[in-house]
């Protein structure tokens, strides 16, 4: 059904989506050629694929704790696996990691929030993308979370604060804490509800530079619902629809304008 589902929801967007040449926002188009259209193989790509492959074969046994979608109607759910199966299960495909990478080279966040942090892999994309920037990663698992810290350790990444626990919890201490963020990657709990809770605490730090990145938005009915909920809030100025990902922007002064883009 899960299957059915995206593939009805990816005719639907592939239907919709426009492409570079019919945008008439200077932003959006600046955005589509400079990041989103970027070949360039940049040297950090191959660096981090390289540690993403040597965890995708650690063969030892982890115990896992979910608190998402994989949980069903359950607070949360436990798994013994692999973590080289685990490493290749929550981590985003190639191009969407490469994508993250893009986005924070161009928008340079000087604080950025990950929601999600599984093995680490997609944060060190962010923090490359920016080295000089700060980053949070979120993780409801701490044997995942120790995992991620290897990774950054393996990559060099430094100023990378990982905190795990319950979401609930954990937003709420980094929200007190923080004055500001600058871009925010949502990955780390695949529902309606959570998903619009998470925006809705992000959305008090937000700023007219800040970037909201949701992965998944056509996963499930319930997501695509949450993205629609997000696409309607007043705050929100500009968003792009990649299907696998959904870009959120707060400028000012712009016209409300939603994009649907084949990416």
């Amino acid at each position: 059904m899960k299957k059915l589902w995206l593939i009805k929801s990816y005719f639907t967007y592939l239907m919709k989506a426009k492409s570079r040449y019919v945008i008439h926002s200077p932003f959006v188009f600046e955005l589509l050629n400079k990041v989103l259209r970027d070949k360039t193989e940049y040297d950090d790509y191959a660096l981090i694929d390289k540690i993403k492959r040597e965890q995708s074969a650690r063969e030892d046994i982890m115990e896992t704790v979910d608190f998402g979608a994989s949980a069903g109607e359950s607070a949360y759910k436990t798994m013994m696996l692999r973590k080289g199966i685990i490493v290749k299960q929550r981590t985003a495909q190639k191009s969407q990691l490469e994508l993250l990478y893009r986005l924070s080279k161009f928008l340079k966040p000087e604080v950025i929030l990950e929601l999600g942090t599984a093995a680490g892999i997609s944060a060190s994309y962010l923090k490359k993308g920016n080295p000089s920037s700060k980053l949070i990663t979120l993780e409801g698992c701490a044997n995942l979370a120790d995992l991620a810290e290897d990774t950054f350790k393996k990559l060099n990444l430094k100023d990378i604060e990982v905190i795990s626990g319950n979401f609930d919890v954990t937003l709420n201490e980094v929200i007190a804490n923080e004055k500001r963020l600058d871009l925010v990657f949502f990955d780390g709990n695949h529902r309606k509800e959570p998903t619009l809770k998470y925006f809705n605490s992000c959305l008090k730090l937000a700023n007219e530079n800040t970037l909201f990145i949701f992965d998944d938005i056509h996963w499930s009915s319930g997501m695509e619902e949450a993205w629609e909920a997000i696409k309607a809030n007043p705050e929100v100025s500009i968003t792009i629809d990649l299907f696998w990902m959904g870009l959120v922007f707060f400028k000012k002064g712009f016209a409300k304008q939603d994009f649907i883009i084949k990416y």
